[in-house]
């Protein structure tokens, strides 16, 4: 849908056909990006709908503001448009988009952040860690390992993941499960930790995978 014009007419059809009075005049639009992965919730009204479906670029309202707003307008994290989806009653939007940078205000890649209990999943604490790095590397804490690695520099973290990967495998070969769980967790979060300070994220490694896998 990228790149994709809409005529008027075909803007005002599909207006048309969604229930937008069921919450006086909104719906509420979930986002996601390329991978599925859950960015934010907002709401639209029919205006946001029109000027999303025109530019192909997000704009929501603002509930709070009471008026229009463009996502990336300020941060210029901006939503691409990649496909828009309702549901089967017509009163929900879900939009696949390309997103530029983060698309929470707190500067994390998703609003939805917070377990409401212990269980995570496995590419939520991949996620977590990268914040931790991102927020490391933007502002250095004092008494911080992360700081201290990215402090030093690329070789210092090169260094420190091949011997995390040396751990590893000696511990795979000597010694139980749990130890080789440990090292393989110090091993992933040096390897987060180089790849962020190579300007690259764990959602590459992921496409890379898939790409071997097809």
């Amino acid at each position: 849908m990228e790149g994709k014009k809409f005529t008027e007419a075909e803007i005002e059809e599909i207006a048309g056909r969604l229930n937008f009075e069921k919450l006086g005049g909104m719906i509420p639009a979930v986002t996601v990006d390329e991978h599925g992965r859950v960015l934010m919730l907002a709401f639209m009204n029919r205006e946001a709908l029109q000027k999303t479906l025109r530019t192909g670029m997000m704009h929501y309202w603002s509930r709070s503001r009471g008026r229009l707003w463009m996502k990336g307008e300020e941060s210029k994290h901006f939503q691409h448009v990649l496909g828009a989806y309702a549901d089967c009653d017509d009163d929900s939007l879900l939009f696949k988009v390309r997103q530029d940078g983060n698309a929470c205000h707190t500067g994390r890649g998703s609003c939805f952040y917070k377990p409401l209990s212990d269980y995570r999943t496995g590419a939520e604490v991949i996620r977590e860690l990268e914040g931790v790095v991102e927020e490391r590397m933007r502002s250095p804490k004092e008494g911080s390992y992360t700081s201290r690695v990215i402090a030093a520099g690329m070789k210092e973290a090169a260094k420190k993941t091949g011997e995390e990967g040396v751990e590893v495998g000696i511990a795979a070969l000597a010694e139980d499960d749990g130890r080789t769980a440990s090292e393989a967790a110090d091993l992933v979060y040096h390897l987060i930790l180089l790849l962020k300070m190579k300007g690259i994220g764990m959602k590459e490694v992921y496409e890379e995978l898939s790409k071997r896998r097809r």
